[in-house]
């Protein structure tokens, strides 16, 4: 058995909930979005300890029958075991929150070394916030894991560009992730795709606020979710500002072509 880090389980099981999710609910109903999207469509290398969805067109109830059916799958469990992952602590539905806003699941996975890793999957209820498509996922990381091909819908990388930058710029407390996010996903954007829809009030908060979130917070936040070989690239000072500016960079370049 192949040994993986606390954060590549989670991933394992988010992949392996996608598929089995898949097989309940219907494509045009969900769709995967913030850092599992960056990392599982657009060759992210940040790990995210919890997968978030934006949901609409089923209801509250069909919504949790398919998830619980999805986390229930003895498949799934019986999927996870070669990873040591040999049993999942099903969420407490009578506390989870379950309204018309957010659907909220959270999971524990167990391991045979008796680790308990927490994970939560959520869902945002409402309108989806830009170009949603269905595309397999990134073969090097199912590879990695020797996964069959999965396709699941997300949200394109213009869209999931969007959503960083408004969640910079709105953000109560500015979050070093969403800037370390643009950086990674500026280099895929296309004109050819889905325009950004962004204002320039947005995008001027966003600009003035990559600037104010220092490498402590970086260091804290964002390289405790690299690799080994990644942390150690980026756990310096000036990665941090390079990281910056090339966020910058492109958050300006969106304005000008905006304005």
């Amino acid at each position: 058995m192949n040994h993986y880090n606390s954060l590549q389980l989670r991933e394992i099981f988010h992949i392996e909930f996608l598929r089995r999710f898949g097989r309940v609910a219907k494509p045009q109903n969900y769709a995967v979005k913030g850092g599992v999207n960056l990392r599982l469509f657009f060759r992210s290398f940040r790990y995210s300890e919890d997968m978030d969805l934006d949901a609409r067109g089923i209801s509250v109830f069909q919504l949790k029958e398919a998830a619980i059916k999805a986390l229930e799958n003895a498949s799934l469990h019986d999927g996870l075991k070669p990873f040591g992952i040999v049993g999942i602590t099903m969420p407490d539905m009578a506390k989870a929150k379950q309204t018309e806003t957010t659907q909220r699941f959270k999971i524990h996975l167990i391991t045979a070394s008796g680790e308990d890793l927490f994970t939560k999957i959520e869902f945002s209820r409402g309108d989806f916030a830009g170009n949603v498509i269905v595309e397999a996922l990134d073969e090097t990381i199912l590879r990695q894991y020797k996964l069959a091909p999965l396709l699941a819908p997300h949200y394109d990388s213009n869209s999931a560009l969007a959503q960083k930058v408004n969640a910079l710029a709105s953000r109560r407390d500015i979050q070093a992730r969403d800037i370390f996010d643009i950086y990674i996903l500026s280099p895929q954007y296309s004109r050819d795709k889905s325009k950004i829809d962004l204002d320039e009030d947005s995008l001027s908060k966003a600009y003035e606020r990559v600037f104010d979130v220092t490498f402590e917070q970086f260091k804290d936040t964002v390289v405790s979710y690299l690799s080994a070989e990644d942390g150690a690239l980026y756990n310096r000072p000036e990665s941090w500002e390079e990281v910056r500016i090339k966020a910058a960079q492109f958050i300006e370049e969106v304005r000008k072509r905006c304005a």
